[in-house]
């Protein structure tokens, strides 16, 4: 978030003030690669033994610095490590900009917030970076009875070594704690869900707590019971419960679509809302437990003797190719009047009082939502919302020696008119996949080579129909901004939706360039600032705005490790690396749009339920906007900063790529994480009044598999 005047905030201020201090020392440059020591830590309390350590390390940092700063060896601080980190997984930044990552999360080595705003650094000013004491694995990941569960509560920061303990608010046999390495591990004949706090207690006495929950989840998996809701009156207020089994409770309801109005019980599942008018209208539900989400779309009829028999989603489109359909009514009395009430179909199109709907479809991939209204000669009226894909029927997106292909069960049936119950792909004239599959990626290609691919559908009879074939060309990548025909990179490079709260926002005149190829961010204390280079979505107490981005010449692979790394200017006030400034937003992905995957997020409360926004363990997993970019590689997330994720946490392994991403800013107290806690926001800088450079600031999106 960067609030302050309309053209240069105090963000940005702060922010212009820290790069010019990096532009001007002479310490800034790039990562040269370098290891880190295990500094160790003594087994007990010995006041007087730590503070000999501790002067020892000082004059010892000085003279490091000393000979880094005048130019003696540009490595002198490559093997430093902030005070209170003896694990990491990954280093990025060079100098005093240097970060480590340790556990998920990135920290500044040092503290520079002894340097004044025109000097250049100078050793007797620069600290190491001393983190506070904080559990940063607060959430032990949820099994199923009878499945064995291991987790390891990890801390960072104060003096190792440490001591764990926990509290449990009811029985649990078979679960036990290594109270020295947080190892904690067991195993339940039946579905848990038991309330814990998590305390540790550092070499030097201090203690931190988080509440948590040990879950077990049920051998059956989550699922929605309810299989169709009742019938609506028009005008008439209607509600409806859902129910759920398997999983892990508690359960999360929400709504994914319905009319203005309607309203879901996130605890409870029951549905509220009224029809004004007869007419079918899709309800889209999720249901969420600390395990997954899945979801479920519900017809809800309103009756009146009048009935429009199209089903919702029409066949889909092809880019730039002419379309024409027509809708048909039963019951009333002909003839019919048919006109779009709501939402909008593909520009240029039009749709006859006879219910022919026709048009030249847009040459790029889209989804038109849309209501129709069909009107007897009596005055009876239906409403219907419909869907129409313009897309191809076989999609294909080159990457770096590979290609993403991906097909969809209700579109090809649509096209074709009969039931489809699995594929043929073909290569160039040979079968790479045959089975029920919707997406493969097809490996091993040669940059600059072209390649032509055919699907062929298979019925249940044993038909084989020919549905559709697309081309590419492997394009050789870069790690810069791609042109578009003659290079990728692993970056989006399409903004496919952008909804703030407020129009005119920060950075909003410089889409789509500002969110599209790599990050701004040129090290960890000189993040982006300026227009050009951020959008903020906006947030508020009643939620945030959104993005959706979409990547056309490159796919996001699902393999092992982290998948994707998302940038925000994350940054450090004073530049002090204990100051952090985080505006946190939620990550879905999507191989299709509409068909978004949530990531589960979790923040961390203490055990007497306060919560600290400024620390990055806060919000514990699944969030973006926690992390400051480095400078380094985004594509290589061991030394990028950022924050990054991992596709399997979706628990989805017939996902093998994406090509959609959508942001969304938490705002404050406007959402509830996985285990139902709700999720807070800094107010700090104007940063929830919903408009102008509010909420989370969009620097980058980067593939890490492409």
């Amino acid at each position: 978030m960067i609030a302050g005047s309309p053209r240069i905030s105090l963000k940005a201020s702060v922010l212009a003030l820290l790069v010019a201090l990096a532009m001007g020392g002479a310490w800034m440059g790039f990562y040269k690669g370098g290891s880190a020591r295990d500094r160790g830590a003594p087994s007990s309390l010995d006041t007087k033994a730590i503070q000999r350590e501790l002067a020892d390390e000082d004059l010892g940092l000085k003279s490091l610095l000393d000979r880094f700063l005048h130019g003696k060896d540009d490595r002198a601080l490559d093997d430093l490590l902030p005070r209170g980190i003896t694990e990491i997984s990954g280093s990025g930044g060079h100098g005093l900009g240097r970060q480590v990552r340790s556990h998920g999360l990135w920290f500044p080595v040092f503290d520079l917030s002894q340097i004044s705003d025109e000097g250049a650094a100078e050793s007797g000013l620069v600290q190491l970076n001393r983190v506070p004491l904080m559990i940063v694995t607060p959430h032990p990941t949820p099994v199923r009875a009878k499945e064995w569960l291991s987790h390891r509560f990890a801390a960072v920061g104060g003096l190792p070594p440490y001591a764990w303990t926990v509290q449990m608010e009811a029985e649990t046999p078979g679960f036990s704690l290594d109270a020295q390495t947080g190892e904690f591990s067991g195993m339940a004949e039946k579905p848990l869900n038991v309330p814990m706090n998590v305390y540790v207690t550092d070499a030097e006495g201090t203690q931190v707590s988080a509440a948590t929950m040990l879950v077990i989840a049920s051998e059956e998996p989550l699922s929605i019971v309810t299989q169709e809701l009742p019938l609506a009156v028009p005008g008439q207020p209607y509600q409806a419960a859902l129910s759920a089994a398997g999983g892990a409770q508690p359960y999360t309801w929400g709504l994914t679509a319905a009319p203005a109005g309607w309203a879901c019980d996130a605890q409870t599942g029951i549905i509220t809302g009224r029809f004004d008018q007869p007419g079918e209208h899709d309800v889209g539900v999720t249901l969420s437990d600390s395990i997954t989400q899945v979801q479920r779309t519900f017809k809800v009829v309103a009756g009146g003797g009048l009935d429009i028999v199209n089903p919702s989603l029409l066949p889909p489109a092809a880019p730039g190719v002419q379309y024409t359909g027509q809708f048909e009514a039963e019951g009333g009395t002909a003839p019919y009047r048919w006109s779009v009430l709501a939402g909008q179909i593909p520009s240029g199109w039009s749709l006859t009082e006879g219910g022919v709907l026709a048009g030249l479809a847009p040459v790029v991939e889209a989804r038109f939502e849309f209501q129709i209204q069909v009107e007897d000669s009596l005055g009876l009226i239906f409403q219907k919302t419909f869907r129409i894909p313009v897309s191809q029927g076989l999609l294909v997106i080159p990457s770096r020696d590979k290609a993403g292909l991906a097909w969809q069960y209700d579109a090809m049936s649509a096209a074709l008119g009969t039931a489809v119950a699995g594929v043929s792909l073909k290569r160039n004239g040979v079968e790479i996949y045959r089975g029920q599959g919707t997406n493969v990626v097809d490996r091993q290609l040669i940059t600059g080579m072209g390649y032509t691919y055919e699907l062929t559908a298979v019925t249940p009879d044993g038909r084989w129909l020919p549905y559709a074939a697309a081309v590419t060309k492997i394009l050789p990548m870069t790690r810069q901004r791609g042109q578009e025909g003659v290079s990728g990179d692993p970056f989006a490079d399409r903004v496919e939706q952008f909804s703030p709260l407020s129009a005119g926002g920060f950075g909003s005149g410089s889409l789509p360039n500002n969110v599209t190829g790599p990050p701004e961010g040129a090290s960890t204390f000189s993040p982006a600032y300026l227009p050009n280079q951020l959008l903020s979505l906006h947030a508020s107490s009643a939620g945030g705005g959104s993005i959706i981005l979409e990547f056309t010449d490159n796919i996001i692979e699902s393999s092992a490790g982290m998948d994707f790394t998302v940038f925000e200017n994350v940054f450090f006030k004073n530049k002090d690396p204990n100051q952090r400034f985080m505006e946190p937003a939620t990550v879905e992905v999507a191989l299709f749009e509409g068909q978004w995957q949530r990531f589960p997020f979790r923040v961390n409360v203490a055990a007497d339920g306060t919560a600290d926004v400024t620390l990055p363990s806060y919000y514990a997993q699944g969030f973006a906007g926690v992390n400051a970019t480095t400078g380094d590689d985004p594509s290589n997330p061991t030394r990028s900063g950022g924050d990054s994720f991992d596709v399997s946490a979706l628990g989805r392994p017939d996902l093998q790529w994406f090509r959609f991403i959508r942001l969304t800013a938490t705002g404050d107290a406007a959402m509830r994480d996985a285990g139902g806690k709700v999720v807070r926001h800094t107010a700090e800088n104007n940063s929830l009044n919903g408009n102008g450079s509010s909420g989370f600031d969009l620097d980058a999106v980067s593939a890490v598999n492409y």
